[in-house]
């Protein structure tokens, strides 16, 4: 009797301790299982975050396509303006071209009527005539070809100065003088007195040296918004061509030129005017492409801001690929430790041994009674 109580006691404690194996077991089950489902919470909270990133960066990925497509359309337009311009400054040279060769028909007209009228300097002798007839020329000429709003007439400089014309360049103007004076150069040509010839050449080169230097301390005045040099507007071909002559009395001295008064007759004025509204047209070139290099930086600023945050997310949804892969196997190995311990406990419960029936028990293993 009592060697069926020690065995069946000896067969609670192995159920016992099988039992509690089996209890560590479950809540080492229990225990993973709470991991993995935090590890499967914080990677669909990875992929939530993933979607919205997603999410933001399509909506941003769209905004930057909107601005690359009105940048594209910008440049579209910009160049259609530039060819266009480019056809205009085309038929702006022709036009130059066209307006010359008539001025040129024009201006021998007026030599072949000079040579029929004998006395043509008599009505120009008044000075104020002869000013009002310099300045309507010049008007004529700056309207050929400057656009208009590209000059003024009778334009004020700072202080009160009052210029004949200003063509005007961005923030800067070029004054045009035409009140050229002419009477020492019509007594040189009409008397026949060599003598008188002379002194009348030698006042003439003086009227112009002090017409020179009044024209450079009137109008050249940078800081009151000129550039640094003017136009002398000499109204006849013949007076420019005495001027600029090189012979052994030299009109325009080196000294003058130093002053930075460029003397033009009406062809070459329209020379320089065609030279000037090609500038003009230039700068307006250049602003349009001003326009077009800020709306670049613009885009390549955007840009910048774009590439830093995908490369972040980059970086995050790579960091989270990993402790997904790392999580998944360390729950496959907590998996297959699992299996190996049921396995081993159900093993070691199919090897616990029968009990034995007391009938069976040889008596020497019996205590004594």
């Amino acid at each position: 009797m009592s060697s069926s109580v020690l065995l069946l006691a000896i067969a609670a404690g192995g159920a016992a301790v099988a039992l509690g194996a089996l209890v560590a077991v479950l809540w080492r089950s229990g225990e993973a299982n709470r991991r993995l489902d935090a590890v499967l919470a914080e990677t669909a909270a990875a992929r939530e975050a993933s979607k919205s990133l997603d999410a933001r960066f399509g909506d941003l990925r769209r905004a930057v396509d909107e601005r690359v497509a009105g940048v594209e359309r910008s440049l579209t337009e910009g160049q259609k303006t530039v060819a266009g311009q480019l056809v205009s400054s085309s038929k702006v040279l022709t036009e130059v071209g066209e307006k010359m060769g008539r001025l040129f028909e024009a201006s021998q007209r007026i030599e072949r009527l000079a040579a029929d009228v004998t006395r043509l300097e008599d009505l120009l002798k008044p000075p104020k005539l002869r000013g009002l007839l310099g300045e309507t020329l010049l008007e004529q000429v700056l309207a050929q070809v400057l656009p208009p709003g590209a000059f003024t007439m009778q334009y004020g400089l700072p202080g009160g100065t009052v210029v004949d014309a200003a063509i005007h360049l961005r923030e800067r103007v070029v004054a045009v003088d035409s009140k050229f004076p002419l009477d020492n150069y019509r007594r040189w040509r009409e008397v026949e007195d060599e003598t008188e010839r002379r002194r009348a050449r030698r006042q003439f080169a003086s009227d112009v040296r002090r017409h020179v230097l009044a024209i450079a301390e009137r109008y050249i005045r940078p800081e009151a918004g000129t550039l640094d040099f003017a136009f002398m507007y000499v109204p006849a071909e013949a007076v420019y061509a005495e001027i600029v002559e090189q012979g052994e009395e030299l009109i325009f001295t080196d000294d003058l030129q130093a002053r930075r008064v460029i003397p033009v007759s009406p062809r070459l004025f329209y020379a320089y005017l065609a030279t000037v509204a090609m500038g003009l047209k230039g700068l307006e070139l250049q602003e349009n492409a001003r326009q077009i290099h800020g709306q670049l930086a613009e885009l390549a600023r955007l840009w910048s801001r774009v590439e830093e945050p995908v490369a972040t997310l980059g970086r995050h949804l790579g960091n989270t690929q990993k402790q997904y892969e790392e999580a998944a196997r360390a729950v496959e190995r907590f998996a297959d430790r699992l299996s190996s311990v049921a396995e081993g406990a159900a093993a070691k419960l199919a090897a616990r041994p029968e009990p034995v029936p007391e009938d069976e028990v040889q008596p020497s293993l019996l205590p004594p009674a």
